[in-house]
């Protein structure tokens, strides 16, 4: 199925003809004799984010559109008895930001009474946390949380159960990691889900063990669901967490997100929220791989204004963090397993697998997006591509690589010559650059979060954060991508300073080129007549000021089709 076989979207005063497609390709405002606006915005810095990034003054909305973009006296002229008129007072404007890969249920469930443990400067602050969860907890219930970091704690190996288990003993404990690829569970919770010395690990997955081969409490990968299928389902309905997750993200300057890996339930409550009305964010769904190829087949893709579902979401490998990205060498600080054989990470999904829906995803007119992180990984799913492109040609199916963290040198120009998109996260290379060369060693580390040469090499990045494993917010992944630092400024020059981005290249990833990576460009990404009014209104010029001052920077108004969805003028 081809992108114009989905479903057309009947968005409000859709037009079609060829004054519409005219008025696409100029930001010249409409003519005099036009219907008033239904909102003007004057006296702005408007970064449109047109093929030429032009600046504008002011801009016209009307019926959920930009109706003109130009100066104050073009725009003004639109301007009826019933428009409302808005001084910009010199603020600055851009298109709406949408990050191309985050988990709207997960980042709810912070908001839910899951104990976010980001920050914890060490284990000790980790227990005493969960010790103070089991004091108010009911008998037996479980203490779940995440975003820990070992990273943060200057030590190098996992936590273990061991201190977890004297904090609650009578209640189990199940804690991710920050990367969501391992977790650490106490003594309680691994009897509950009868893990023993004798529990083999599963293909994928790892479970850490002590020295006398007792279980130590880590679970990694595809060990994790030995314990997840015994946890009770969610007391809170997806429809609240993504209604949670969805407030912190228009407050940050997000207007679209693109959730990657969504069930069923995702699924059914994306589409009551959005019958409802009551899904303000434009979400472009990914459903989980792991249905299989048969569900891809047997499902069509669907498009609508404010969910759309028309890709998958697969997974080769793990995480960088937590050892399991798949390497083609084994890894530097750990070059032996258990049992002393090479240790080069863990295949998630066997590449037979992934071949096998990606075919069934190009056949069936779904986009195919694939977590690949290790240069192993990313290899086996470009393979699993070329394979799948190359028995059904001609169609425009912009698959990608989520992550894409340490592609080997050969593989880089391969994105662009299959049309691959990188949908890459760009804090996450300052959060890792602490332990990143120490994995893979400094060659390796030379690929590692190749933002720049991906884009010197033709492929078209998909800016995100991967939230809430990094923070929403999109103006730290602005930041993180145009210094390569933390936010305490270090290192000095940036961290690999040559893979810096501009500050248009970065926008151009959070907007236009994230709008691309949905088959959006038409419709959402910049501030052009005929788009939607997905627009934000920022406290700073976030294309002209310092870097430092983007960790400053919020957004002051948020407008989605045209109406404020957040407003935070008051905020800060």
């Amino acid at each position: 199925m081809d992108q114009d076989d989905l479903p057309r979207v009947d968005y409000p005063l859709r037009m079609r003809s060829l004054s519409f497609l005219l008025a696409l390709l100029s930001p010249a405002p409409l003519p005099a004799e036009a219907p008033p606006a239904d909102s003007i915005y004057l006296n702005g810095v408007v970064y449109t984010v047109d093929g030429k990034f032009s600046r504008a003054e002011a801009l016209a909305v009307r019926g959920g559109r930009i109706a003109a973009v130009g100066t104050n006296k073009e725009v003004r002229p639109l301007a009826g008895e019933r428009t409302s008129v808005h001084d910009l007072k010199g603020r600055c404007v851009t298109p709406g930001f949408i990050d191309s890969h985050g988990h709207m249920t997960s980042l709810g469930s912070f908001s839910s009474g899951r104990l976010d443990l980001h920050g914890a400067r060490s284990f000790d602050e980790v227990v005493r946390r969960v010790g103070e969860a089991a004091e108010k907890a009911a008998p037996g219930e479980w203490i779940l949380g995440g975003r820990w970091d070992q990273s943060l704690w200057g030590e190098r190996e996992f936590p273990a159960h061991g201190k977890l288990t004297e904090a609650a003993p009578r209640h189990p404990v199940w804690l991710e990691r920050i990367d969501g690829h391992a977790a650490v569970a106490n003594r309680r919770a691994m009897e509950i889900a009868g893990i023993t010395s004798a529990t083999k690990d599963p293909p994928g997955g790892e479970l850490l063990r002590d020295a006398r081969g007792e279980p130590a409490g880590l679970f990694v990968d595809n060990a994790m669901p030995l314990v997840e299928r015994v946890i009770p389902g969610g007391k809170v309905a997806p429809e609240e967490l993504i209604l949670r997750a969805q407030e912190r993200c228009l407050r940050a300057g997000l207007t679209g997100v693109h959730d990657a890996g969504i069930g069923p339930r995702e699924i059914d409550a994306y589409r009551r929220l959005a019958a409802g009305g009551r899904l303000k964010i434009r979400i472009y769904g990914m459903a989980y791989g792991s249905l299989g190829a048969e569900y891809f087949r047997t499902h069509r893709p669907e498009a609508g204004e404010r969910f759309t579902l028309r890709a998958l979401k697969l997974m080769i490998d793990g995480a960088m963090g937590s050892r399991g990205a798949w390497l083609i060498e084994p890894y530097a600080d750990r070059p032996l397993d258990a049992n002393g054989q090479p240790y080069r990470g863990l295949p998630v999904q066997e590449p037979p697998f992934v071949r096998a829906v990606a075919l069934a995803a190009a056949e069936s007119g779904w986009q195919v997006c694939t977590h690949a992180i290790g240069d192993r990984g990313i290899r086996e799913t470009l393979d699993a591509y070329a394979e799948a492109l190359a028995k059904v040609p001609g169609r425009d199916l912009r698959f990608r690589i989520e992550h894409a963290q340490n592609p080997h040198p050969a593989d880089i120009p391969r994105f662009a010559s299959l049309g691959v998109i990188a949908s890459m996260q760009p804090t996450h290379a300052t959060s890792d650059m602490r332990w990143a060369e120490a994995r893979v060693g400094p060659d390796r580390a030379r690929t590692a979060y190749a933002l720049k040469q991906f884009l010197k090499a033709g492929v078209r990045i998909a800016g995100g954060s991967d939230f809430p494993v990094e923070g929403e917010d999109p103006l730290r992944g602005l930041y993180a991508a145009v210094t390569r630092q933390d936010e305490a400024g270090r290192p000095e020059g940036g961290w690999h300073p040559e893979e810096r981005l501009t500050r248009e290249e970065a926008i151009r990833a959070f907007t236009i080129d994230a709008a691309f990576a949905a088959f959006e460009e038409r419709e959402k990404g910049s501030i052009e007549p005929g788009k939607l009014a997905d627009f934000v209104i920022w406290s700073r010029d976030i294309v002209a000021c310092e870097p430092r001052a983007l960790l400053d920077a919020h957004a002051l108004s948020v407008v989605i089709g045209g109406e404020v969805v957040s407003d935070g003028s008051a905020e800060r």
